[in-house]
């Protein structure tokens, strides 16, 4: 049995996933997401797959990030015509996130003069062909091929991809979260492999401890009460949202005279957060708990979820105080874009960014000292105080990794993808001294034989 790897995103970069694995001919898509970044990066999802659509025999999505779902539509417009397999919480989040990607994609081509990367058509070809899955479900593909999906701890639904070939085992990482995290359930561990396609966001890297990283956050929301300022928090719809919620609600919960209001102004974050209270059973035990004994964990006293652009605009004549989560995460889109136009000329303000910020986005340079920004061709300065926690991220970081890999015995090789380059050249050489494990990162285009 010849099995052959070749990834056609998310090699040495970190948007664009997606995995071409060809088993005797059978050839299974794992994940097919959009490329983010500066215009160079998000012009490549026009680009001509290099692979034939219609020779998938089956896609199994992981998780419901853009970068990994993103351009699913478009494979139907070039005429694939299978089943996509996730979990039924990836199936909900992965709807709202390509809807709400379509009209941004969409303005954006009308403005460049471009053609559309895929019709309304092509996303409801999708949207039907999703088969759910439980975890541990076994799904039989071939006679010899088959797979199963594991919680990644990631995002909701979050699936790791433990597939069977024959008498090989091939586990794709998708994305990963680690322990302990605010609201999914651990990771779990799986201990054979013959090969494991690992992604390697934050391999170079360990985040800030979870006391930490809610006090860093709250310290920015007192700071704007005593400066009589603007907090912007910059929002990923997915996960992020619902952390950031859940620390805001226990801390407001318990200081019943802080009044401070708080602004949600993400219609999408506000569905999301509809889904995770949908499906409760992906929650670990505490949040499971906390929900089930009528505890909102996502709401709380003078927490204000604006449901259309009229009172997104309302936002900028109530006084400061006030805190303002909106999206997009990276400053790429949304409806942060107009309240930077307000606030960000103001020294007194804050911005807050809740994760990792990919080369040649708004959210990077702002991050790293921008002087200003085009806001519709008027350049507006950059004074008000940029600052990054990265303690929110749904990303394992480098030990979290470590520990998930450590948690195979034996595994003939480890393939990194989706990690910078000089991070996964940094994260190949801790997994070899650490856990003695051969390694190799994942080129472009670039075929791997499973042996």
């Amino acid at each position: 049995m010849e099995i052959k790897l070749t990834s056609h995103g998310a090699t040495e970069e970190v948007t664009g996933s997606c995995h071409l694995l060809n088993i005797d001919g059978y050839r299974i898509l794992v994940d097919c997401g959009m490329w983010q970044g500066d215009w160079d990066n998000y012009i490549k999802n026009w680009d001509k797959f290099l692979f034939d659509p219609k020779n998938i025999d089956a896609v199994i999505l992981t998780h419901a990030h853009l970068d990994h779902c993103g351009r699913l539509p478009k494979l139907y417009a070039h005429g694939y015509n299978g089943p996509i397999y996730a979990t039924d919480a990836t199936i909900d989040l992965a709807k709202i996130v390509i809807e709400d990607s379509y009209f941004i994609m969409d303005e954006k081509a009308w403005r460049k003069k471009m053609p559309k990367l895929f019709g309304a058509s092509d996303m409801n070809k999708a949207f039907k062909s999703f088969v759910s899955l439980n975890y541990y479900q076994k799904q039989t593909l071939t006679p010899e091929v088959s797979f199963k999906l594991h919680n990644a701890a990631h995002i909701l639904g979050s699936s790791t991809v433990e597939i069977r070939a024959g008498n090989k085992t091939i586990v794709f990482s998708g994305d990963i979260g680690g322990q302990n995290m605010p609201l999914v359930k651990d990771i779990d561990i799986i201990d054979q492999a013959d090969y494991v396609i690992c992604e390697s966001t934050y391999g170079d890297r360990s985040h800030q401890d979870t006391k930490t990283r809610d006090s860093d956050l709250l310290r920015a929301v007192q700071r704007a009460t005593l400066n009589h300022s603007t907090l912007l928090i910059t929002i990923f719809a997915i996960e992020r949202t619902q952390d950031i919620l859940k620390v805001l609600n226990d801390y407001y919960e318990s200081h019943l005279d802080f009044a401070v209001p708080v602004f949600l102004d993400s219609p999408m974050a506000a569905e999301a957060t509809r889904i995770y209270k949908k499906h409760l059973d992906y929650l670990n035990p505490a949040a499971q708990d906390d929900m089930k004994h009528d505890r909102d964990i996502f709401d709380f006293p003078h927490l204000k979820i604006t449901n259309n652009i009229r009172q997104s605009k309302e936002i900028n004549h109530i006084s400061p105080p006030k805190i303002i989560m909106a999206g997009s995460g990276m400053m790429e889109g949304g409806r942060m874009l107009h309240h930077l136009s307000q606030y960000i000329s103001d020294r007194r303000n804050n911005i807050l960014f809740m994760g990792f910020q990919v080369p040649g986005t708004l959210g990077y340079k702002i991050l790293n000292g921008a002087f200003d920004f085009d806001y519709y061709g008027k350049k507006i300065p950059v004074k008000a105080v940029a600052e990054q926690i990265d303690g929110f991220s749904a990303h394992a970081d480098q030990d979290a990794l470590l520990r998930w890999l450590k948690g195979f015995a034996k595994p003939k090789k480890i393939l990194l993808s989706h990690g910078d380059k000089r991070v996964l050249q940094k994260f190949a050489i801790m997994i070899k001294d650490k856990l003695g494990f051969e390694t190799e990162i994942i080129k472009y285009n670039n075929p791997i034989i499973l042996k």
